[in-house]
């Protein structure tokens, strides 16, 4: 199974073009020209190059890349900057460096600034090991203030990423070469139209770090709000003091439409207290509370080892493994699960970019996979 990260190396590849764009110091001032595929265009203003890649006999994305100076854990960070329209995301805009984690994430409340003044909700996910980009909600306000903005600013806190001020210094003729390029060759702007390209989560605003915290019928506060990640339902769960202190994300299924029909569920959790943790949920069963488990598990064609697993319900059974990483790593790697025990076998998919979204909710939570030290 492809994770998110695999299919945006291939339709957001700025790396494809960052060696012809760090070595443009001597650019050659290009009029505005009709894209064609292949072809590298550069910008004397700025130091952009651009060029329309082809991917499988076809134009995958129209990009622009430029040398620039972001800031870093340790100081200012080169990187390449990459404004691009392409068929597996829509318009995004990226960077390429040293400075990146290889990670997998997908944060929906990412954000790209333009002068210091106007936020736009956006989603950031990873490119590559050293990639990320960030896809806005409002792709054409981010495009039509591009023309204007001197400087941008990407800020991912699921990523670990807060580029500070970048100077754009973006010439007319180089957005106006990027706007024809998504046009001739017919790539939306605002959704992803490769034929098996994932889908993309609505961006969201940040989520405020203290918030209302009632409990609803449905369970604790912020169950209720449901964000879809890869078919799967994502939700912040707050304390009574309002803090977030659980990133859930779940797929329920049902087997027939009688009203007695068979209820099956996953469920996984990244808690401050016990870090990731997984629940499963099969209404057919009939378990006792507490009882511990002996059970198998499979992650792709590989075996789990380092968990534990015992009775929460009659009807769910909750998994604990040593160490959060491993699991999520598995998951991740791996695209299905298979648990086997003796009083029942469930299997099941975990999609592309449904560890990616708990690493990244967690993450800008303050806590992580693994569990927070006494």
């Amino acid at each position: 199974m492809r994770t998110t990260a695999l299919w945006f190396r291939a339709i957001m590849a700025s790396a494809a073009i960052a060696a012809f764009a760090a070595t443009a110091t001597q650019s050659q001032a290009a009029e505005l020209e009709k894209p064609v595929a292949g072809k590298q265009v550069r910008f004397e203003k700025g130091f952009w190059s651009a060029v329309p890649q082809v991917r499988d006999g076809k134009v995958s994305q129209c990009v622009l890349v430029a040398r620039r100076s972001r800031a870093g854990r340790s100081g200012d960070v080169g990187t390449n900057l990459s404004l691009a329209i392409g068929r597996g995301a829509g318009f995004a805009i990226g960077i390429r460096d040293d400075g990146i984690s290889p990670e997998h994430v997908l944060d929906d409340q990412a954000e790209i600034i333009l002068d210091e003044g106007r936020a736009f909700s956006a989603v950031g996910f990873d490119v590559a090991s050293a990639a990320f980009a960030m896809h806005p909600g409002d792709a054409a306000a981010v495009l039509a203030d591009l023309d204007k903005a001197a400087t941008l600013r990407l800020r991912s806190d699921g990523a670990g990423i807060d580029t500070g001020t970048i100077k754009l210094e973006l010439p007319g003729e180089a957005l106006d070469w990027l706007k024809q390029c998504g046009k001739i060759f017919d790539i939306a702007i605002d959704r992803p139209t490769a034929p098996d390209a994932p889908d993309l989560p609505a961006p969201r605003p940040r989520s405020a770090k203290i918030a209302p915290a009632q409990p609803t019928p449905a369970g604790p506060p912020g169950i209720e709000d449901k964000q879809k990640i890869s078919g799967w339902d994502a939700s912040e769960l707050r304390a009574r003091d309002g803090a977030v202190v659980v990133c859930l994300i779940r797929r329920r299924y049902v087997t027939g439409s009688e009203k007695d029909a068979r209820q099956l569920g996953t469920f996984l959790m990244v808690s401050r207290a016990k870090g990731l943790t997984m629940m499963l949920k099969d209404s057919s069963l009939d378990l006792a509370a507490g009882k511990p488990i002996e059970a198998t598990l499979m992650a792709g064609s590989r075996p789990f080892t380092g968990f534990s697993s015992a009775a929460i319900s009659k009807d769910e059974i909750g998994l604990y493994p040593q160490h959060g990483t491993a699991l999520a790593l598995a998951l991740e790697d791996g695209g299905r699960f298979d648990f086997k025990s003796k009083v029942v076998g469930l299997e099941f998919p975990v999609q592309s970019g449904v560890i990616a979204w708990l690493r990244a909710c967690s993450r800008r939570h303050g806590f992580g996979i693994e569990p927070a030290s006494p």
